[in-house]
């Protein structure tokens, strides 16, 4: 049982967070699913090879990101997948799993609601990081992956991005082709970071 004050604690920590990387002024900015998204294509596991400052992640490295269908429906009759997130904390060298459910708009939306598991009463859990509104911006299922996540806060917006790979890097032909297509849709390259990826563990 969380007392009162670990639960504020807890709400501090939700809005502070996402202060600290707000990118833009203003809302989010609205891109559309991606055309003819194949959710089924996108299944399977991809490795977190590049991404933007993320305070959460700031010890984590050997992140791995697995999507696999579940029989589950939700409410509205939409696909549940299940979505397991496998790290290691780079200055203690345990490993991490979360497990959660998203939910994608539609059967060909690239738009999907993420909820990870929690303890906490689901009115906090949904604040909490890792939660929230994914999009995958674009992605060819074979070698890469833009996710993308974004919140509006009163004036300002923080999103953040991830570069995902079917391998731990890509090559020079691929990242020119990811980053040509971050530009165009006005996010900036030079926001991301080389992903913590030498000495994984094999189960990772």
């Amino acid at each position: 049982m969380y007392r009162p004050m670990e639960l504020l604690r807890l709400l501090f920590c939700c809005v502070a967070i996402p202060a600290v990387v707000a990118s833009g002024f203003g809302k989010c900015p609205n891109y559309p699913s991606m055309p003819k998204f194949n959710m089924t294509k996108f299944l399977g596991k991809w490795y977190e090879v590049e991404r933007s400052f993320y305070l959460p992640e700031l010890a984590s490295g050997c992140t791995t990101l697995t999507f696999e269908n579940t029989t589950l429906r939700d409410g509205a009759g939409r696909n549940q997948l299940e979505i397991s997130i496998k790290s290691v904390n780079q200055w203690t060298g345990n490993p991490s799993v979360s497990i959660g459910e998203a939910i994608p708009e539609s059967e060909t939306s690239s738009i999907m609601a993420v909820q990870l598991q929690s303890r906490l009463p689901t009115a906090i859990a949904r604040l909490l990081p890792g939660s929230g509104r994914y999009q995958v911006l674009y992605t060819n299922y074979d070698n890469f992956a833009i996710l993308w996540s974004c919140t509006s806060f009163v004036a300002v917006h923080a999103d953040q991005i991830w570069l995902l790979g079917r391998e731990r890097d890509y090559s020079t032909e691929i990242r020119k082709k990811i980053y040509n297509a971050l530009e165009q849709l006005s996010l900036e390259p030079e926001r991301l970071f080389i992903s913590k990826n030498k000495n994984c563990p094999s189960t990772l």
